[in-house]
């Protein structure tokens, strides 16, 4: 024996037998994938799929831009409304309006103020009525309208023509603030 005999941990020792087990099956091959290709395989012609009738969609009619407003022209549609509230302070609206398009240049209002843009284009709408009427009743050149007075039960609406612009100025006042004479005076001045 060698020199390192009496080790044990050097000795080798026959391998232990397995225990007897069933045998196990062994593994299925498989084919392996193919690796991908960069072909492209033409697909049969699509059947044509058809299309419900669409009925066409009316579109709302368009409305005319209206004019660009110069900065000098708001400031003196500013002023006037400033004029008119300071001379009838019980005011219930004062504002002028752009007959043309029924838009609010410059305005004031005590308490509440829904619907003023409605109320400003309704304004402008009667001014146009009426130079229709006029116009039908022949009444151009002769006659043109200056002012219009629409009176409610606690209110009076007054809607002057600013001729130099084609504005219009609108006043509502209570009846029971204001008196009638005084506020058509005043409007009078303001449209010169």
């Amino acid at each position: 024996m060698g020199l390192f005999s009496n080790f044990s941990f050097l000795k080798r020792s026959a391998p232990e037998p397995a225990p007897a087990t069933e045998p196990t099956p062994e593994p299925e091959t498989t084919l392996a994938a193919a690796p991908p290709t960069t072909e492209l395989v033409p697909l049969p012609p699509a059947e044509p799929v058809p299309l419900a009738p669409v009925e066409p969609v009316p579109l709302p009619p368009v409305e005319p831009v209206a004019p660009i407003i110069s900065i000098q022209a708001r400031a003196q549609a500013e002023a006037i409304v400033q004029r008119v509230a300071a001379e009838l302070p019980n005011f219930v609206a004062v504002a002028v309006i752009d007959s043309a398009s029924g838009r609010i240049l410059a305005g004031q209002w005590a308490g509440n103020r829904t619907g003023e843009i409605e109320a400003a284009a309704a304004n402008a709408e009667v001014i146009r009525q009426v130079r229709q009427a006029t116009v039908a009743l022949q009444l151009v050149p002769a006659e043109e309208v200056r002012d219009i007075l629409i009176t409610l039960r606690q209110q009076l609406h007054l809607l002057q023509v600013l001729p130099q612009h084609d504005w219009l100025l609108y006043l509502a006042i209570r009846t029971e603030d204001t008196n009638l004479a005084l506020a058509r005076t005043v409007l009078r001045q303001h449209a010169a």
